[in-house]
């Protein structure tokens, strides 16, 4: 089935609520991330390197490839694009729902973007069967995020590997979307395959390091096609401030992180217990900093977004994302007082629901 295309975002929320809609690091910047940014400020009348080849080197070095396997983006939108782009696919499956943008950068590329539509029934689990009837189709790619937005869905690496095994044999590209990766405990990143397979795999620090506002993201694949990338990308697609903060962020130690994951895994379980426990919302499993849940009996489409909006707070409603349905909506995973008020926004809401 063709995907329609959706340019519904969350993040966008006003000064002074609550947004829960963009899911970013609940840590906010690393001091280290603010400092470089204050000092590339003081560099604005110079230009950056066309192309940012020093970031690239330390992002290969992070995840274990060469340079010659990485490119350098203005946030992982430009980078998918960027790839529909160039990958010229006739036809290309999407494992939905997944991040809109992936089906309509393949649109405007002229590709027709067709859909695995995964199901909430099944707390969206992916099927190899479901692999096989797509490239049996002749299919030139299949994308994939992992872990999911907005489902929070974590492939195995097995499954994966079988994936990219099945990709191959059927010359068609895998594309894996690893924006929300350093969320997931114990995850570790497939860009290995990108040495023996035709696997593509994007990455992002803008959701790991919470640097929304400067837009970083980074592709890895095989040497051929990142050459085809870099003669295709605009020059000076990293600017100043986001060259001098990717650094910083990269340099920044492991603790960061691994302190990120922590919090994370604390506080999306306290996020599932206490939401869980409301009558009406199902949450569904998640290994990234959000949460996917579903609103049952919702007396008008959105009504649960109207009502947490009285207490303050913005959700991520999901109405309009292909393979979701009202009544679904995404929630970042905050701190522990900021989490307590969305909780406490819910429970109200489903008490107006159900009246007196």
């Amino acid at each position: 089935m063709k995907i329609a295309l959706d340019r519904s975002h969350g993040g966008a929320a006003p000064e002074g609520l609550l947004d829960f809609s963009a899911s970013l690091n609940p840590l906010g910047p690393p001091r280290e991330a603010i400092d470089a940014y204050h000092a590339a400020a003081k560099k604005i009348a110079a230009y950056p390197p066309a192309h940012p080849f020093e970031l690239e080197a330390k992002f290969a070095e992070r995840v274990g490839v060469t340079p010659s396997n990485v490119l350098a983006g203005n946030g992982s939108i430009q980078l998918i694009y960027l790839a529909a782009r160039v990958m010229k696919a006739r036809r290309a499956h999407v494992v939905i729902p997944t991040f809109s943008e992936i089906a309509n950068g393949l649109a405007l590329a002229g590709s027709e973007a067709c859909s695995i539509t995964l199901r909430a029934e099944n707390n969206f689990k992916l099927d190899l069967s479901e692999i096989d009837a797509a490239l049996e189709t002749g299919t030139d790619a299949i994308w994939i995020g992992r872990p999911n937005s907005p489902t929070g869905a974590m492939l195995s690496d097995a499954l994966i590997a079988a994936i990219a095994d099945r990709c191959a044999r059927n010359h068609a590209r895998l594309v894996i979307d690893e924006a929300f990766i350093d969320f997931a405990a114990r995850a570790k990143s497939v860009a290995r395959l990108v040495s023996t397979h035709r696997v593509v795999v994007l990455r992002s620090l803008t959701k790991s390091f919470s640097i929304a506002g400067l837009r970083l993201g980074f592709v890895i694949a095989e040497p051929e096609f990142i050459g085809m990338l870099r003669d295709s990308i605009e020059p000076w697609s990293v600017n100043s401030a986001a060259l001098a903060v990717g650094l910083a962020c990269l340099d920044a130690p492991p603790e960061y992180l691994d302190r990120t994951r922590e919090v994370v895994s604390r506080e999306r379980d306290f996020l599932t217990r206490e939401l869980s426990a409301i009558d009406g919302i199902r949450v569904f499993p998640s290994s990234a900093n959000f949460l996917m849940f579903e609103v049952a009996h919702e007396p008008s489409p959105s009504a649960f977004a109207a009502q947490v909006l009285r207490h303050q707070i913005v959700v991520r409603d999901l109405a309009a994302m292909p393979g979701c349905r009202s009544g679904m909506y995404r929630v970042a995973v905050s701190m522990r007082a900021d989490n307590e008020c969305l909780v406490a926004a819910a429970r109200d809401a489903l008490a107006r629901f159900r009246g007196p």
